[in-house]
């Protein structure tokens, strides 16, 4: 689950370009791809907030003073927040297929994990996962018609 922002951060720029300079077909594709993609990052946060929570128990079975590192840079906690509940919004269909939505989100990213701090450690099974995961996660949107392209059922 870790691998999805790293994931995020890298096909995210490709897909805007693809919206902006794309013919008809491709715009559909990417714009579909995009709402799959922000889907996925809700287990990313999910996986991110229960490290926090592990990190904080350890902490407090530790007695380590804890209180420090929460009461640190404010904006850095904001930050950390925000990427924890920020892509549970994308449930809804609003934000799912909303390229702003999208940006905020692949800076917000950027910010609080920066490129620097990356795990590239075993990217080539990596990557095929991600593909997959991509892939069974469009097939479930296609067959609840929840892509942006479809239209609902009546």
């Amino acid at each position: 689950m870790e691998f999805i922002k790293t994931a995020y951060c890298v096909t995210i720029p490709f897909l805007f370009l693809l919206l902006l300079f794309g013919n008809l077909q491709w715009k559909k594709y990417s714009s579909n791809v995009l709402a799959i993609s922000n889907i996925l990052l809700i287990g990313h946060s999910v996986f991110f907030a229960r490290q926090l929570l592990s990190g904080y128990q350890l902490m407090k079975s530790f007695s380590i003073d804890y209180h420090r590192f929460f009461t640190g840079e404010h904006a850095l906690i904001v930050r950390v927040m925000l990427v924890v509940i920020m892509p549970l919004f994308s449930l809804h269909s609003l934000f799912r297929k909303n390229k702003w939505f999208s940006l905020l989100l692949l800076i917000l990213l950027n910010s609080v994990f920066p490129y620097s701090s990356w795990n590239s450690y075993d990217l080539l099974f990596k990557i095929p996962a991600y593909l997959c995961l991509l892939c069974s996660a469009y097939a479930l949107l296609w067959l609840l018609n929840k892509l942006p392209y479809q239209s609902p059922v009546v």
